[in-house]
């Protein structure tokens, strides 16, 4: 058995967050008999007419299901969850994901239940009455789905009598919407789907919950729209409108897109515009996009149907445009492609058109039966017009064999009739073109717009009359005359022309108040800027008066040492009160160290305060040198800052643990370009405590090459190895190399001769060491520096 087949249709009749999942039975009888094994029988692939979204739960707001990424997510979460309510959330969700997903793998189902199966134990155990009714509406759902009818109406049935005896009225509304829906689509039993859909409605009213209700009252109306009820359900769907008008409900466009397909399957094509138009307004206002893609679509059938190619192909493209973002096989891509190869083969561009639907098919491969169709179909129309003709009715009979397979009955099923009929007038062949042109009028209830119905009435005129079937002619030349006429008469082409003119001027207005904004953005940019750059020489300011502070204050420490040398000198030659003084110069011990710790303490948290005032600016710049200036700065005071992070917390008093100190900038740096997973790092450090003086700079330079490395060594993502080595070559001098295996430096640029602030900072810092710099870049870039403890200040520096 198929699980189902998903589909957006063109006429919009069905948009996202309106819960139009359509499923169409080819094996169901009209009645469920008690028997399993019939039952079993029966039932077969079932075809999912309507759009990317589910049905699944009650309501627009809540109806969206989640990603295959998350489905992920809580799998493995899964693994960690005890049993909580977190638990039973992953797995109600996991649940739904099975369900709901697109494909037509019966195990879907099972793994569904299983995991319903497990959040329904939990909740009973938990004692969660709320979760378990809402697992039990979804278990209704699936047994139904998966043809177990008896079972899914006795878990309702159960969950219906619970919700009474508890006097939850919000879960048995939503049992009783979830229920209605599933036996609309899978059993399209349509009396007890309005049924139960009026004991929602009913139940939402007594909840005073109006947005459920009302959303309900939608869902009636649209089923009214299924069953070729238009008129009543435009009717009702007015009334939807203005009840949400009355709640001041934002989010209008979805009913608007309903009253624009009604009007379209009408031929009130004056009507149709004004509400797609409509809705595209409210869409852009309230900037809830998530279905700009079907509402696109129904601007396009809209505009195809009133002899505007022009404008139809523009909006089928937005529309491709935004399905194939998503990557996900939806009719609606595919739909959208055929519409755009007709306007590719119009303009004799049908290779193109070809190698188009080929890219397509190649990039989303299509994963049900209408989906085939529809790409069949395309073909069909490009090899027409190549004319190889054989080939091209190999795919306009494949292309309805795959509608027929389908069993769906919506207007694409209709129109591939009429493109069939088309294709066969044009070859002489009346007998087959009247065969399939009658089919299309066939359906009931008809899903084409009175614009495919007239053009099928004009075709049947011609094949009548060839067959000298006359009084039939004469019969469809008038039919077509007629609706010709309602559509195209000069009130409504005024009326037309009136809403275009009036949504065009609408947009220019828009476009000119986003430019005026985007004038005020830059405006407001360029004093950020500036402010920021005032206040980054403030900063850079306090730190030079910081470091001055410092140098005070290892003067002063100096001098109190000298004090503690003379009084131990002292101490030496006294006896007496030997106990007393003994704890005095213990004393004076503990007060330097206290000192010392103090100092650097207070130097770590002015530093730290440079870096959250430099965080702070950067929030409200948008210009990226800026940041990445802002940035660079932060890390070159976190070097600083780490090393009286690490003399406070140390016994050290003045040396730096340097492998350490090493790994920790290396790891921040990872973090801060968010590049930990995708570049490698490799750290040989010889143990060694090194003097604050020389690990100072070294940490800079550090921070310098690594940087660069991670800004410019490794574009696009692209993953690789950074090399830290910091060895002991003879006594008291130590090399320290970094390297990176990236792409080196650019032709153009001479490391020697750069006056970037990164080098300037690298070159000047070796030679505050007294150390020999080589740089060398064959393979990727080899930083080497050469330098002596002893002889800090001696520059020698050379470049290979």
């Amino acid at each position: 058995m198929q699980k189902l087949e998903t589909v957006v249709l063109p006429v919009g009749q069905y948009l996202i967050f309106r819960i139009h999942l359509m499923y169409i039975p080819l094996f169901f009888p009209q009645r469920i008999t008690v028997s399993t094994s019939v039952r079993s029988a029966r039932m077969a692939c079932l075809c999912l007419l309507g759009i990317a979204c589910q049905w699944l739960l009650p309501f627009p707001v809540s109806a969206q299901n989640i990603t295959r990424t998350m489905a992920n997510q809580l799998l493995a979460g899964l693994q960690k969850n005890t049993a909580d309510t977190t638990r039973i959330s992953a797995l109600i969700e996991l649940g739904k994901f099975q369900i709901y997903k697109a494909g037509e793998v019966r195990s879907d189902l099972d793994s569904a239940i299983a995991y319903l199966q497990e959040a329904k134990d939990l909740s009973r155990k938990l004692m969660l009455q709320r979760k378990l009714h809402k697992v039990e509406s979804l278990l209704s759902v699936a047994y139904v789905e998966r043809g177990d009818f008896q079972t899914g109406k006795a878990h309702f049935d159960n969950l219906i009598a619970e919700c009474r005896v508890s006097g939850d009225k919000e879960a048995e509304a939503e049992a009783n919407y979830r229920f209605a829906t599933c036996i609309r689509y899978i059993l399209q039993n349509y009396p007890d789907a309005f049924s139960y859909y009026h004991e929602a409605e009913n139940l939402y009213k007594a909840l005073h919950d109006q947005e459920k209700e009302i959303q309900v009252a939608e869902q009636i109306a649209s089923l009214h729209e299924d069953l070729g009820h238009l008129d009543l359900a435009e009717a009702k769907f007015l009334v939807v409108l203005n009840r949400y008008k009355a709640i001041k409900f934002p989010r209008l466009h979805y009913i608007y897109s309903s009253l624009a397909s009604v009007n379209r399957l009408k031929g009130n094509y004056d009507k149709a515009l004004f509400y797609s138009l409509q809705c595209l307004e409210s869409m852009n206002r309230t900037q809830d996009t998530l279905s700009a893609a079907a509402f696109y679509g129904t601007l396009a059938e809209i505009y195809g149907d009133l002899n505007k190619p022009a404008e139809s192909v523009y909006w089928y493209k937005k529309t491709l445009q935004q399905w194939r973002y998503e990557k996900l096989p939806n009719f609606s891509l595919y739909n959208a492609a055929y519409h755009i190869v007709q306007d590719l083969v119009a303009h004799h561009k049908t290779q193109e058109a070809l190698r188009l639907l080929a890219s397509l098919v190649r990039e989303i491969k299509p994963i049900n039966n209408i989906q085939k169709g529809c790409v069949a179909q395309a073909q069909a129309f490009c090899y027409e017009d190549l004319k190889n003709y054989a080939l091209a009715e190999k795919y306009y009979l494949e292309s309805v064999d795959w509608f027929d397979q389908s069993g769906s009955d919506f207007e694409m099923s209709q129109k591939v009739q009429v493109d069939v009929g088309a294709f066969y007038l044009k070859r002489n062949n009346y007998k087959k073109a009247g065969l399939f042109l009658r089919k299309a009028l066939s359906y009931s209830p008809v899903k084409n717009s009175l614009s495919t119905i007239k053009d099928v009435h004009f075709m049947l005129f011609k094949v009548d009359s060839t067959a000298g079937n006359y009084t039939s002619a004469i019969n469809h030349f008038r039919q077509h005359k007629i609706l010709n006429d309602s559509i195209f008469n000069e009130t409504k082409s005024r009326q037309l022309a009136e809403l275009e003119v009036r949504y065009a001027t609408a947009q220019k207005e828009q476009q000119i108040q986003r430019q005026q904004h985007e004038l005020e953005k830059g405006k407001t940019m360029r004093n950020s800027i500036l402010a920021g750059a005032t206040l980054l020489l403030g900063l850079l300011a306090i730190s030079y008066n910081q470091y001055r502070l410092k140098q005070q204050s290892n003067k002063l420490l100096e001098a109190k040492q000298q004090e503690i040398n003379q009084k131990n000198e002292s101490l030496q030659h006294i006896l007496i009160d030997k106990d007393s003084l003994l704890k005095e110069k213990e004393e004076l011990l503990e007060e330097k160290e206290w000192m010392l710790k103090e100092i650097h303490h207070r130097v770590k948290n002015n530093l730290q305060i440079i870096t959250s005032l430099l965080h702070s600016q950067g929030v409200y710049l948008k210009d990226k040198a800026a940041l990445s200036a802002i940035r660079e700065s932060q890390n070159r005071v976190h070097v600083m800052a780490l090393i009286h992070q690490k003399l406070y917390q140390s016994d050290r008093l003045a040396t730096i643990s340097m492998a350490e100190y090493i790994d920790e900038i290396v790891d921040y740096l990872l973090v801060t370009f968010d590049r930990q997973n995708s570049v490698i790092k490799k750290v040989t450090v010889t143990p060694v405590n090194l003097d604050i003086i020389l690990a100072v700079p070294i940490g800079l330079i550090l921070n310098e090459v690594v940087t660069n490395s991670l800004k410019y060594a490794f574009p696009a993502g692209q993953k690789g190895t950074i090399g830290i080595e910091l060895i002991e070559v003879a006594s008291q001098t130590y090399r320290l190399t970094l390297s990176d295996d990236g792409v080196g430096f650019p032709p153009d640029l001479n490391p020697n001769r750069s006056r970037t602030l990164g080098m300037s900072l690298i070159r000047g810092l070796s030679k505050q060491l007294g150390g020999k710099l080589e740089i060398n870049q064959e393979s990727g870039v080899v930083i080497s520096l050469l330098f002596n403890e002893e002889k800090v200040g001696v520059t020698e520096t050379a470049c290979i």
